[in-house]
């Protein structure tokens, strides 16, 4: 029988172990530009330590994608998508950005995760995302903060007055209608 890939991230359950909050170093597996869009969709898996491997074994598992992030193109996101692309090439010697999206397949870079909230049946749960990239060298020269839970907005009241429309002369109200 063949070693099974990702055996020590099974828990006995049949479930992957969480991957827990943290900057690990990955490698960028299939690139793919969505022009229409304006982004690129970006494939990635963990590249070393302990949970090496960790999304390949997590769609082997559940036949989805994971070590997914988008990295957007358009104007108002350019800063971040520089930034993305500034942390591949200091990632990777030699590497030089030349518009080419499936040359970052192959490459190296940090994705840092944290936990963040989302609605799941009406319940607040809390998973893992990635958060951001950077560089190998800030995740080795340990100069990346994990960022606190990502807080779900779950507030509801707004400081919009209402608006009236229509003559409100025309409503006729008794006064037994009144809670007062």
């Amino acid at each position: 029988m063949e070693p099974i890939v990702g055996w020590d991230l099974i828990n006995e359950a049949g479930e992957l172990e969480r991957l827990p909050v943290g900057a690990y170093a990955c490698k960028i597996i299939e690139v793919t530009e969505v022009k229409e869009k304006q982004y690129l969709d970006v494939y990635f898996d963990i590249a070393e330590g302990k949970f090496k491997g960790y999304f390949k074994t997590l769609q082997d598992a559940t036949g989805k994608n994971y070590g997914h992030i988008i990295r957007s193109y358009k104007k108002d996101a350019l800063p971040f998508f520089k930034g993305f692309i500034t942390a591949v090439e200091k990632s990777n010697p030699n590497y030089k950005w030349d518009w080419n999206e499936k040359g970052l397949n192959g490459k190296f870079c940090t994705v840092v995760f944290r936990e963040e909230e989302y609605l799941k049946d009406g319940a607040i749960e809390i998973s893992v995302k990635p958060d951001e990239v950077r560089s190998l060298q800030a995740l080795r020269e340990n100069r990346i903060k994990i960022k606190p839970l990502k807080k779900l907005d779950t507030s509801t009241t707004t400081n919009e007055q209402p608006t009236i429309t229509g003559n409100i002369a025309s409503i006729d109200i008794s006064d037994d209608e009144l809670p007062f």
